[in-house]
């Protein structure tokens, strides 16, 4: 007789062989996942700083929580070939074709996941993190990231190396692949297994959620206790997702008259507001003036590298720039609103805080919106957008062109032999292309807005030989640095005999940070950058503003330095208004949104949580445990920037020409919500 509490799985069919054996592909599959995903870890682990001896219990957690999270995902990533070994009868397995399909599937996988953990070591070495929204973003633009990749590291070596290791693992199972075919496992038993798979998956499953991740202050360690397949699930289901969806939120009612009194000052006060929006109207500080605008996005040039904002460190590897900070009015203490070049671009151009998931930039909805570009043509500007790669990644080429940019030039559009690396042409070729295109713009007689972004300070670090004395052929980062200070440096000093400098605004800045790393939930010394407010005759020489700024202060400085009233719906502020308002920096890392004030830095992470943090002396960030009425302000204060931000632009209020609902009419919108 048989038991009744036997499981199917366990009985051996007719022939004495276990119904377990069909599956064996499964088995061989799941070992080389997650054995691999706990090798990962431990390399991680290293990259992150090593095993010192008062981190095992925090480790130990680490790699128990990830253990779950390893087996909810490789139980995930091998359903379909459990459910198609369910379903396939004896005979269809025998037939050649697919003997040789599940040979290759086995060879595949096994390749493939080999290739995931080499890109996880790749990508962590760079941010620090396990995948996230930048690799959801990177995968959408194949061409620049794998020429970066094959530039940047021995790619044909390492896939040769992975080609290899997935034959040895298919030679060394050949045997138990052999015994699966032809296995005869019982139809009632093969329900029964898959039943029981089923089980466990929907179990793990619902253990492994995203606060499980964190099993320590250190946010780096509690990336390393996830799993990149999960995080990366993770980040692309975020991507389309509203704040309300993921952050604390509070009642419109609230937030948006909050916003309005955080955005108020004397040029812009309450009273300048309409009702439940960001839009007012600013009184100038100063005359109008038709100055020409040029804004220089500096890929990866964070403060960390500026020699004039650490005096003590030496050598200085941009001495070109801190010759040109002595001749302009020098931010001191910038952040970038990301670590992704189209953060600054959507900063610096509509003045919007960093909403989550996706970039505006990249978003299709992102049309006619309130930006710098767009005001300045109404003014009678001429503007134009000038980049070295191809303007279709990350969508800046229509964003650029859906929201004021004339003219975007690209990589198509300079000349064929010009020094070119994954990402585009050179920085002096760009400054140089630059200069052409604003010398025919001054020549209409009308002013001109100019954005420019480089591109050489990016791996794989490569530039022309000959600029600077360091050899191009190390592909170093601080070498990159040198080229790219090297190469602003000579456009600033030709843009000097041009006709057109004398009556122009240049403001010189990082993009974001060169790299993400350390313990903070939100690092903030990769977020730290650079901006120079250069102009001589026109801005004051040698002056430093020390109060904080943020990317998204560029857009209304540059009205206000332009002098005369405008309509506004700019969140960021005119630093150099001689009655600005306090200063914020909002930034997004990861999952994580932030506001920062004075020495205070509030976070909003996913599922409502909210954490308070006092900044040191250098920026070390102390959690508060018990927050204060101040600490509680600032949580709210950041849910009214982020929350009321992807409102407006989801609403259409962001938009240009838009109309602002009645009050009437959003208080019966929002009647009841919570």
């Amino acid at each position: 007789m048989k038991s009744s509490s036997a499981l199917p799985a366990a009985t051996p069919d007719s022939r004495g062989v276990s119904p377990l054996v069909r599956y064996a592909p499964v088995g061989i599959l799941g070992a080389v996942v997650f054995v691999l995903s706990l090798i990962t870890r431990a390399l991680l682990i290293a990259v992150h700083g090593g095993w010192p001896a008062g981190r095992w219990p925090a480790l130990a957690r680490a790699f128990a929580v990830g253990a779950v999270y390893d087996v909810a995902v490789t139980l995930w990533l091998l359903l379909p070939l459990t459910f198609y070994l369910t379903i396939a009868t004896p005979s269809w397995l025998a037939r050649r074709v697919n003997r040789v399909l599940l040979v290759a599937t086995v060879a595949v996988a096994t390749a493939g996941a080999l290739f995931v953990a080499v890109a996880e070591l790749v990508f962590f070495d760079e941010f620090d993190g396990r995948f996230n929204f930048v690799a959801v973003d990177y995968l959408i633009y194949p061409t620049e990231v794998v020429n970066n990749i094959w530039e940047s590291y021995p790619t044909g070596w390492i896939l040769a190396a992975i080609a290899l290791v997935a034959a040895v693992v298919v030679y060394a199972s050949r045997r138990p692949l052999r015994r699966a075919i032809d296995a005869a496992a019982p139809l009632r038993a093969r329900f029964g297994l898959a039943l029981a798979y089923v089980v466990v998956l929907l179990a793990s499953t619902s253990i492994a959620r995203p606060s499980l991740a964190h099993v320590s202050d250190d946010r780096a360690l509690n990336e390393v206790a996830s799993n990149g397949y999960y995080a990366f699930w993770e980040a692309f289901q975020g991507q389309g997702t509203s704040y309300d969806a993921l952050y604390a939120r509070r009642d419109s009612t609230e937030t948006l008259p909050r916003l309005r009194s955080l955005l108020a000052d004397a040029a812009s006060p309450p009273a300048a507001f309409t009702p439940w929006t960001s839009f007012r109207h600013v009184t100038a500080t100063r005359p109008i003036r038709r100055l020409n605008v040029v804004v220089v996005l500096e890929e990866s040039l964070g403060s960390q590298f500026i020699g004039v904002l650490h005096p003590d460190s030496a050598p200085s590897l941009t001495p070109h720039f801190d010759s040109l900070a002595g001749e302009g009015t020098l931010l001191t203490r910038a952040y970038s609103t990301g670590n992704r070049t189209i953060r600054a671009l959507e900063a610096t151009t509509s003045s919007l805080p960093p909403l989550p998931g996706v970039s505006v930039v990249r978003r299709p909805e992102s049309v006619d919106l309130f930006t710098l570009p767009t005001l300045l043509r109404t003014r009678g500007y001429s503007t134009e957008f000038i980049y070295g790669g191809r303007a279709m990644f990350d969508g800046m080429g229509s964003y650029m062109r859906n929201n004021g940019m004339q003219r975007v030039i690209e990589q198509k559009d300079y000349p064929s032999g010009e020094f070119t690396t994954a990402w585009g042409v050179s920085d002096e070729a760009i400054f140089d292309k630059a200069l052409t295109e604003m010398d025919s713009l001054h020549a209409t007689g009308r002013p001109f807005y100019t954005l420019v972004l480089s591109v050489s300070n990016h791996r794989p670090y490569t530039y022309p030989a000959g600029r600077i004395t360091a050899n191009p052929n190390e592909h170093k980062r601080v070498n990159a640095v040198q080229y790219a200070d090297w190469a602003l440096g000579r456009f600033v000093r030709k843009a000097r005999t041009h006709a057109f400098f004398d009556s122009t605004v240049f403001v010189l800045m990082g993009d974001h940070g060169a790299r993400v790393y350390g313990a903070a939930e939100i690092p903030l010394a990769s977020y730290a950058v650079p901006v120079l407010f250069y102009a001589p005759g026109i801005l004051s020489a040698g002056a430093r503003v020390g109060d904080l700024a943020s990317s998204m202060d560029v857009p209304p400085t540059i009205l206000g330095l332009l002098g005369g009233d405008y309509d506004s719906k700019f969140f960021g502020r005119d630093v150099l208004s001689p009655h600005a308002r306090p200063g914020v920096a909002v930034m997004t890392h990861n999952n994580e949104i932030a506001l920062m004030r004075d020495n205070r830095l509030a976070v909003l992470g996913l599922r409502g949580a909210t954490t308070v943090y006092d900044l040191d002396a250098n920026a070390a960030m102390h959690r508060i445990a018990t927050p204060d009425a101040s600490a509680r302000r600032l949580v709210e204060d950041a849910i009214a920037y982020f929350q009321s931000a992807d409102d407006l632009y989801r609403r259409g209020e962001y938009r240009f020409h838009s109309v602002p609902q009645t009050v009437a009419t959003l208080g019966d919108k929002h009647a009841g919500a919570h």
